[in-house]
């Protein structure tokens, strides 16, 4: 059998971010029902094929998936594992912002065997956060880290964002350094360009 890395796309957010480009908007309780409905079909229909893996990752992506209800999380889950092999020790992430997290949605990502969070921070400021058009505050962030914590995650990764608009290096370096306080383990550097990789070029900051 050979490894194989899942990615699922859940399309829908609260309220769209100023530069993102990424496949994403705001949606219905019923638009969200009916595509998690038809994502669990289509999983299913990759039952033959799905025999030639082992599952060795998978990432939960968006989008915002922490807006799904835990128990579509859940049946997401239920139709990957009926359909896939999926190897005990899988890293399985589920991204997820802060304003949209519970503790109910925490215990069914547990269940579900999710072992690392994704948090969408991209600024520690709540000024800069303003700027990107978030839905949260950074308090907000901390109240959600801290849930997640309580919860028994013990891998969690923090997305954060340079060159916002009037960001200056020392505060860049501010940033970094409130955020490695906190102690997230994933202590990875992406890169991600204007063009092709889900930043909005020309994006309008109101600055």
């Amino acid at each position: 059998m050979r490894p194989l890395e899942l990615y699922v796309h859940i399309p829908f957010c609260i309220k769209k971010c100023q530069y993102c480009d990424f496949l994403s908007g705001p949606s219905s309780e019923e638009e969200r029902r009916e595509y998690v409905t038809e994502l669990c079909r289509q999983i299913r229909t990759y039952k033959k094929l799905a025999g030639d893996y082992h599952v060795v990752s998978i990432f939960i992506g968006g989008g915002t998936p922490s807006i799904l209800d835990a128990e579509q999380i859940t049946g997401i889950f239920e139709a990957v594992r009926d359909t896939f092999a999926v190897d005990e020790d899988a890293e399985i992430t589920i991204e997820m912002n802060p304003g949209t997290v519970t503790e109910e949605k925490l215990t069914a990502y547990r269940q579900a065997g999710v072992n690392r969070l994704s948090i969408g921070l991209q600024s520690a400021e709540n000024v800069e956060l303003k700027i990107l058009g978030r839905i949260h505050t950074y308090e907000e962030f901390l109240d959600t880290y801290r849930l997640a914590r309580k919860k028994g995650f013990r891998n969690i990764n923090v997305d954060l964002m340079s060159a916002i608009p009037g960001q200056t290096a020392a505060g860049w370096e501010k940033m970094l350094r409130k955020v490695a306080g906190l102690r997230p383990e994933d202590r990875r550097v992406g890169r991600y360009f204007t063009e092709g990789c889900g930043i909005r070029t020309g994006a309008y900051f109101g600055v």
